[in-house]
C-alpha cells in the first residue's frame, strides 16, 4: 500500500482537527464503502450462480452429463465439477491462452472473455443476442481476412475472439492479430466464437465438434 502525507490530500483545518488525535502517527482510512466482488457490479456472477442452480437440477432430475453439457454448451468436466459438489474458484486473469483454458475449465470462459475485451478498451456482446462456446482451435483459413491489418497487435498469445454470424467467421477485435498468426503460418489458433442465437445450432453442429483443443 502506497503512503501519502495527509498536508497533501487533506483540507488545512481537517489536517488540524486529525493532528490533535494522531499526529505523527501514521494511520489507515478505510474505504466508506466495501468494494463489490468479483461478477457483482455486472450482475454476471447472479447468472451464473442460477446457470449452476439449473445445471444441478437437471441431474437431479435425472439429466446425463452429456446431455447437460450439450443443452448449456459446456465441457463433461465442467459440469461434472459442479454437478459433483467440486469447489469451481475463479482463476487468475491474465492475457494467455494457459489463463484462458482455466477460466473455460471452470465453465467461466465468458468472463475471461469479458475481461480481456476490457484490456482492449471494447465492450463484450451483448450475450443476450450471441452464444459463446468453449475454448476451441479453430483453422484460420475459415476466418475472412481484412486485408487491412498489419499485424503484430498483441505480445502475448491470446485465444481469438471470433464472431460467427450469417455463416461468416471474422476477427472484429483483433485483425491484426490473426494477421500475426497467418505471417507465422500458423493452420489453426484457439478461440472463443460467438454466434447469434439463432446460427448456434447450426455452427456447433457444423464446425464446434470439429474443433480440437
Amino acid at each position: 500500500m502506497k503512503y501519502e502525507n495527509a498536508k497533501d490530500i487533506l483540507p488545512a483545518k481537517l489536517l488540524e482537527e486529525v493532528q490533535k488525535y494522531a499526529e505523527g502517527k501514521v494511520i489507515y482510512i478505510p474505504r466508506s464503502k466495501e468494494s463489490k466482488g468479483w461478477g457483482e457490479a455486472s450482475g454476471y456472477r447472479d447468472r451464473l450462480k442460477k446457470r449452476n442452480a439449473l445445471i444441478c437440477s437437471r441431474y437431479s432430475a435425472g439429466r446425463s452429463v452429456m446431455e447437460i453439457a450439450e443443452e448449456f454448451f459446456l465441457s463433461p468436466e465442467t459440469v461434472k465439477k459442479l454437478v459433483y459438489g467440486k469447489k469451481v474458484e475463479l482463476p487468475m486473469f491474465s492475457p494467455s491462452v494457459t489463463s484462458a483454458e482455466q477460466y473455460a475449465s471452470a465453465g467461466m470462459g465468458e468472463e475471461w472473455v469479458r475481461t480481456f475485451l476490457e484490456t482492449l478498451g471494447e465492450t463484450m456482446p451483448e450475450t443476450e443476442d450471441f452464444f459463446i462456446s468453449e475454448l476451441v482451435r479453430i483453422p484460420l483459413r475459415l476466418i475472412d481476412t481484412d486485408d487491412a491489418a498489419s499485424g503484430e497487435e498483441d505480445s502475448f498469445e491470446v485465444p481469438l475472439i471470433v464472431m460467427y454470424d450469417e455463416g461468416k467467421f471474422s476477427v472484429p477485435y483483433q485483425p491484426g492479430y490473426l494477421a500475426s498468426l497467418r505471417k507465422e503460418k500458423r493452420n489453426a489458433h484457439y478461440a472463443f466464437v460467438f454466434a447469434r442465437n439463432e446460427e448456434y445450432g447450426f455452427f456447433w453442429s457444423n464446425y464446434g465438434k470439429n474443433f480440437r483443443r
